[in-house]
């Protein structure tokens, strides 16, 4: 607050901000909002180009947490074909390092531990898969045995 008070608060956030810095962060607020609709629409390759553009923009600086959210969400994306969850986990994490006081921190992280929790859990599933089909041969090979000893025996009888 001393600062702000002084004039020293970021320049696209003062009042007597220059009309370039103020467009920059009108065309990037504009290309963020066109990010989330085509995510909506299903588009991820052309909504995660426009987010990229955003964080490598001149509006980077004071829009890249809101790029790296969408970027993040559009590899959590369940429509989305190349759904990548380490990816997505990369992006909120970099969100959260690189914008300690972004109001998406927290949406960020939580957005990282659910994912990382859903990638354990599938790990997990498929451990246990593998498990049941191993014990399912385990039982297939006794039930060959039963049979083999249950003719040994009816031969012995005769």
């Amino acid at each position: 607050m001393y600062l702000a008070a002084f004039g020293c608060a970021v320049p696209e956030r003062t009042v007597d901000a220059p009309q370039e810095t103020v467009q920059v962060t009108s065309d990037a607020r504009r290309n963020l909002s066109e990010a989330r609709r085509l995510i909506a629409l299903g588009n991820y390759e052309l909504s995660l180009r426009i987010s990229e553009g955003v964080l490598a923009g001149p509006a980077g600086p004071s829009h890249g947490d809101e790029a790296l959210f969408i970027m993040g969400l559009i590899f959590a994306h369940p429509g989305n074909q190349n759904r990548d969850y380490q990816r997505s986990i990369a992006f909120f994490k970099r969100l959260n390092r690189e914008y300690p006081y972004s109001p998406l921190k927290e949406q960020a992280r939580t957005w990282t531990e659910v994912l990382e929790e859903n990638m354990k859990l599938k790990r997990a599933s498929a451990e246990a898969r593998e498990e049941n089909a191993r014990l399912k041969q385990i039982i297939e090979q006794s039930k060959k045995v039963d049979i083999e000893i249950e003719e040994k025996k009816r031969e012995e009888k005769r």
